[in-house]
């Protein structure tokens, strides 16, 4: 008995571990999505406009972690919550990543928060994905 229960704190430990990891990372991101097109409009100025695209791509992400935050995927029903979220989240992030590539020959400001936002959306949804599994 006392094994299963020592395995079962080690278990927590290494949970933990990875959540501390991934929020380091998200952190280090985040400075660099601010740092990052801060150092570029001071040496090269705005630029372009960013594509149409990458703005209704970056508004959707927004969109879909603000109706994540507010629990609107849990007024749904459990079959249909599970069908729209993970889907939804990295169907976006891919297009997040090709539109960042792209919008990076136009406007480099607005395409690393873009690329940094959709990374970091991405890793979370497979963190959740890796948690709701367990």
């Amino acid at each position: 008995m006392t094994e299963a229960f020592h395995f079962w704190e080690e278990r927590k430990c290494d949970e933990m571990g990875i959540s501390v990891i991934l929020l380091g990372f998200f952190i280090v991101v985040g400075f660099l999505m601010v740092l990052g097109p801060l150092h570029i409009v001071k040496k090269q100025g705005r630029g372009p406009l960013p594509f149409k695209s990458s703005l209704v791509i970056g508004s959707l992400l927004l969109t879909h972690w603000v109706l994540w935050l507010k629990g609107f995927y849990g007024w749904l029903p459990v079959r249909v919550a599970d069908m729209l979220f993970l889907p939804v989240w990295v169907v976006l992030c891919g297009f997040g990543v090709i539109l960042s590539g792209l919008e990076m020959k136009n406007n480099a400001a607005f395409a690393i928060p873009l690329a940094g936002f959709t990374l970091v959306s991405l890793i979370f949804a497979l963190f959740l994905d890796g948690i709701s599994q367990m």
